[in-house]
């Protein structure tokens, strides 16, 4: 649907006075049960030298190669304890549920859930990952083909450029596009990373920006979390949505390699919405505030 021009574009750029309330108080979060974690991890090691390097060798996560699909079918870097453990076995695969399909800050499925299946697949410095999706008690297919290149441009820092195949099948119609997109991953410090994406859509002849802060950390060497916060921009890549800053997201995550051969995994999430105009644009009307949650496995064949 074409978008009508908002006259308020430009104002959509200041900062909501909620939104620098939430964004402190993640920060704050963040830090304190970094603080708290590292400190009780250490604890549990009679060795502090040990300790130290197990925790290094656990939480160091961030910059690898190899991508997989995460929440709403988001490319994200694998991790290096997966990847090692990937290596040993010729297939593997991801299976997810989540209580609602969130993408652009919007609840796709007006608060359905949605069950996915994914894989990836590593050829020369390519990552093929195709991910199948199906909404619970609603009509709704989704068929994805992603090929991502990884070009370590740092030893911190890591382009990813890829190209995404979307075949969909909503309530009984069929839509098909093609998306380009760019993405940089900053190791910044040395359990917190830094994300920027950019993804552009032919049919839509629109893109949508992301930025994300996450801190990783562990436990013990079978259980880790993260804490990510995300804000996100729509520039027309959802046509009949307003322009400018679109959304931000707070979500923890946490899983458990339970056996050689099985990791399981979950996560809650809020987002909110940041100036949704229902009334004047049709694609905001799915952009509002809400939790959601979900839980998966991991099987390596």
């Amino acid at each position: 649907m074409k978008k009508t021009q908002d006259p308020g574009l430009y104002n959509t750029f200041q900062l909501p006075v909620r939104l620098m309330i939430v964004l402190k108080i993640s920060l704050g979060l963040i830090t304190f049960v970094s603080a708290n974690v590292s400190a009780q991890v250490v604890s549990n090691y009679n060795n502090r030298e040990t300790a130290t390097s197990e925790i290094a060798k656990i939480q160091g996560d961030v910059i690898e190669d190899p991508v997989e699909v995460g929440i709403g079918g988001d490319i994200r870097p694998e991790r290096g304890y997966r990847t090692k453990a990937e290596s040993a076995y010729e297939w593997h695969a991801h299976m997810f549920w989540e209580s609602r399909y969130v993408t652009e800050g919007r609840d796709n499925l007006s608060g359905k859930s949605l069950v996915s299946l994914s894989t990836e697949f590593s050829i020369d410095g390519f990552s093929i990952v195709p991910w199948i999706a199906d909404g619970v008690d609603t009509n709704y297919e989704e068929f994805n083909l992603n090929v991502i290149y990884a070009n370590e441009l740092t030893t911190s820092l890591v382009l990813y450029t890829g190209y995404n195949y979307i075949h969909s099948r909503p309530y009984g119609a069929r839509d098909d596009d093609n998306e380009i997109n760019l993405d940089f991953a900053y190791q910044w410090l040395k359990h917190i990373s830094v994300f920027a994406s950019v993804y552009y859509s032919f049919e839509a002849k629109g893109s949508f920006m992301e930025t994300s802060i996450k801190h990783n950390g562990a436990l013990n060497e079978k259980i880790r979390y993260s804490l990510q916060g995300i804000l996100g921009v729509n520039a027309k890549y959802v046509s009949d949505g307003h322009n400018g800053l679109n959304h931000f997201q707070l979500r923890a995550q946490a899983s458990y390699h339970s056996g050689r051969q099985i990791e399981l995994y979950t996560f809650v999430g809020y987002n909110l919405a940041i100036n949704p105009e229902p009334s004047k644009y049709v694609g905001d009307e799915q952009l509002k505030d809400f939790s959601w949650s979900g839980i998966g496995l991991t099987y390596l064949f």
